[in-house]
C-alpha cells in the first residue's frame, strides 16, 4: 500500500517473498522519471519516518518540518524572509552543516548569525566592544535598546489584548529569548567547533538553528 501511494505501481511478486518484492520496487522505481522519483521518495519517507529514515533523508537534503519531508533549500528560503540577510546566509550555512553531519560546525554558525546581527547594534549606536561581551548578554542589549519587547506589548494592546494580558506574554517572551541565549551560550561553549571536531547533539544542533532564528527574527530592524 505505501509502495503503491508512492506511485510505483507495476509490482507484482505473488505476495510471499520480501525480496522478489524489493527487486520489483527497485525495478519500478528506477523507471520514473526525476520528478517521479522525488515524488515517491519523499511519499515513502513520509509514510515510514523513523530516526533511521530522517537521517538518510537528511543526507539527501531534506528536513521532517510538519509532518512531511522538504528540500533543505525551500526551507532556507522561507524563512529567510524573516531574519537580515547576513544573519540569513549564517542559518542557510548552520543547516547545510547539519544535514552534512557537522552538528558542532552548526551550532558554530547559528550563534554567528546571532553574533552578526547584535555585533552591528553595537557598533552602530557605540554600545561598547561587541567582542568583549558575553552572547547572553549581548542579546538581551539590544534587545533593550531596540525596546524590542515594549513594542510587542504595545502591538498587542493595539490588537485588542488587555494591557495586563499583554503585558504578561511580552514579559514571557523576554524570559524565553534570555534563556533561548543562555542555552546557546552554553551550547557554543560545550558543543559547537568550526572543525566539528566536539561531541554533540543532533537535536541541540537543530534547536540552535531554530533559536538563532528567532532571536534574529526578533531583532530584525528592516
Amino acid at each position: 500500500m505505501v509502495v503503491a501511494k508512492a506511485g510505483i505501481v507495476g509490482v507484482n511478486t505473488g505476495g510471499q517473498y520480501w525480496d522478489p518484492f524489493l527487486r520489483s520496487v527497485d525495478l519500478e522505481f528506477h523507471q520514473l522519471d526525476h520528478r517521479q522519483k522525488e515524488q515517491a521518495l519523499r511519499s515513502l519517507a513520509d509514510q515510514l519516518v523513523d530516526d533511521q529514515v530522517r537521517n538518510d533523508m537528511a543526507k539527501l537534503g531534506y528536513e521532517f518540518v510538519g509532518g512531511a519531508f522538504i528540500p533543505v533549500e525551500q526551507y532556507d528560503r522561507r524563512e529567510a524572509e524573516f531574519v537580515p540577510q547576513s544573519s540569513a546566509r549564517e542559518l542557510d550555512k548552520a543547516m547545510k552543516r547539519l544535514i552534512d553531519g557537522d552538528q558542532s560546525g552548526a551550532i558554530t554558525a547559528a550563534c554567528g548569525a546571532v553574533d552578526i546581527l547584535t555585533g552591528s547594534v553595537y557598533l552602530r549606536d557605540q554600545i561598547g566592544d561587541p567582542g568583549k561581551t558575553a552572547f547572553a548578554a549581548k542579546v538581551g542589549t539590544v534587545a533593550l535598546r531596540l525596546n524590542v519587547f515594549g513594542e510587542i506589548k504595545d502591538d498587542l494592546v493595539n490588537l485588542g489584548i488587555p494591557e495586563a494580558d499583554a503585558m504578561k506574554i511580552a514579559e514571557d517572551w523576554q524570559k524565553a529569548t534570555s534563556h533561548a541565549a543562555a542555552m546557546l551560550q552554553s551550547l557554543r561553549s560545550k558543543m559547537g567547533d568550526v572543525h566539528g571536531t566536539k561531541s554533540t547533539l543532533r537535536r541541540a544542533a537543530y534547536d540552535a538553528v531554530k533559536w538563532s532564528s528567532a532571536i534574529c527574527g526578533l531583532l530584525d530592524r528592516r
